[in-house]
């Protein structure tokens, strides 16, 4: 479904299999829902790609912010930010991912 490499999940979100999971039940609600495969593929992609792209950035994020990171002197401003975020806030970021309401199985 991805496009290229500027699309790839990366690793940083551990959102790789939940995702996979997500792609088969859409697929097959789509597959029960559209009397072709053509048809059903096209609502499949419709379903899928906003979602799949959100999160595929948001794990390029985390990596941009996260390991690759390398300046002392952000990292220390990436640490501080962190330490100075409220606890709500920083739920609410880790957590928008995983909130996923799956199509209805026809």
């Amino acid at each position: 479904m991805l496009d290229d490499a500027a699309h790839a999940m990366t690793p940083n979100l551990g959102q790789g299999a939940c995702q996979a999971l997500e792609d088969a039940v859409t697929l097959a609600a789509a597959l029960g829902a559209e009397s072709t495969v053509e048809s059903a593929l096209a609502r499949y992609d419709a379903l899928r790609r906003p979602r799949s792209q959100a999160v595929a950035q948001a794990a390029r994020q985390a990596g941009r912010m996260g390991h690759q990171l390398t300046h002392p002197l952000a990292v220390a401003l990436r640490n501080a930010a962190m330490r100075l975020t409220p606890s709500p806030v920083a739920t609410r970021m880790i957590l928008r991912h995983h909130a996923w309401v799956p199509p209805a199985l026809p």
